[in-house]
């Protein structure tokens, strides 16, 4: 898993100024935002928070009354949180870089809410939606973004093109990419009262326009990055001419990709001690 993590945090790291100008990952995170039952006072995890979308979505929810705690990997995805945080003036939100997933550094019953959008693919995330429960209070809620399996477009395209060059790139939103497999995931962590909202969000020019970089440097696609350099420019012309045709044959399917907003609730207990709902003093 070391060396998992080391590959996501390089490609996350080396995405990052372009992260953070993607629209559609932007309104990804509103939209989830949006949709969860969040509200003024709660204390939310945002796990996975990159260039911090969701964390200022959050914030504005809960706020200043409320308090959120961004974790991420990404040294440079951080960077970029921070800037926007600063600019936004948002002092209730404390930005972390650490493994969200894997023993995060806060007690059990911390907090109201974890919240993770376009980060669960890459997860185990069926250990993370466990560990997120252990850290939600009696009647807490989970809440995370996945795309539709086969979404957006343009990454499926691209694991095409990687096919004629022998590459069989599984698609990372297929785990989770359904109501049915949403639902499944979040009951076998112990959730109940699930529900599932689907929805979409557009990839504007500007997103299309960074397509094959983005795909090259996911961490879904690293196989990919291993051809040769005259393999990787002959693939990127094929991609771009596929891309194009697509384009040109129907713009509305290429850029409108379909989503799932999943939430679930840890199950009324006894109520938490003053001390269990503390987050750590490092955050």
């Amino acid at each position: 898993m070391a060396e998992d993590r080391q590959t996501i945090t390089a490609a996350f790291d080396w995405r990052a100024p372009n992260y953070a100008k993607s629209e559609w990952h932007r309104a990804y995170a509103a939209q989830l935002v949006e949709a969860a039952p969040v509200r003024a006072g709660h204390r939310v995890l945002d796990a996975a928070t990159g260039t911090g979308f969701a964390a200022i979505a959050l914030a504005r929810r809960v706020d200043s009354s409320g308090r959120v705690i961004g974790v991420d990997l990404s040294a440079g995805m951080l960077a970029q949180a921070r800037a926007a945080i600063r600019a936004a003036g948002l002092g209730h939100v404390v930005l972390v870089q650490g493994d969200a997933a894997e023993h995060p550094p806060f007690a059990a019953s911390t907090f109201d809410a974890v919240m993770c959008s376009a980060g669960l693919l890459y997860m185990p995330f069926a250990s993370a939606l466990r560990e997120w429960r252990r850290l939600l209070v009696s009647g807490g809620f989970v809440g995370f973004s996945t795309m539709r399996g086969g979404f957006p477009m343009p990454g499926r395209l691209f694991r095409d093109c990687a096919a004629e060059y022998g590459l069989r790139l599984p698609d990372p939103s297929a785990p989770l990419g359904s109501e049915a497999a949403a639902t499944a995931a979040l009951s076998a962590a112990g959730f109940t009262d699930i529900t599932i909202v689907p929805g979409s969000v557009t990839l504007s020019p500007s997103d299309l326009a960074m397509a094959w970089e983005s795909n090259l440097r996911s961490a879904a696609h690293s196989p990919v990055r291993e051809l040769s350099a005259a393999d990787q420019t002959r693939m990127r012309g094929r991609y771009l001419t596929a891309l194009d045709a697509a384009r040109l044959a129907d713009p509305s399917l290429v850029a409108r990709a379909e989503v799932l907003y999943a939430f679930g609730r840890r199950g009324r207990t006894a109520a938490p001690s003053a001390d269990e709902r503390d987050v750590s003093a490092d955050a």
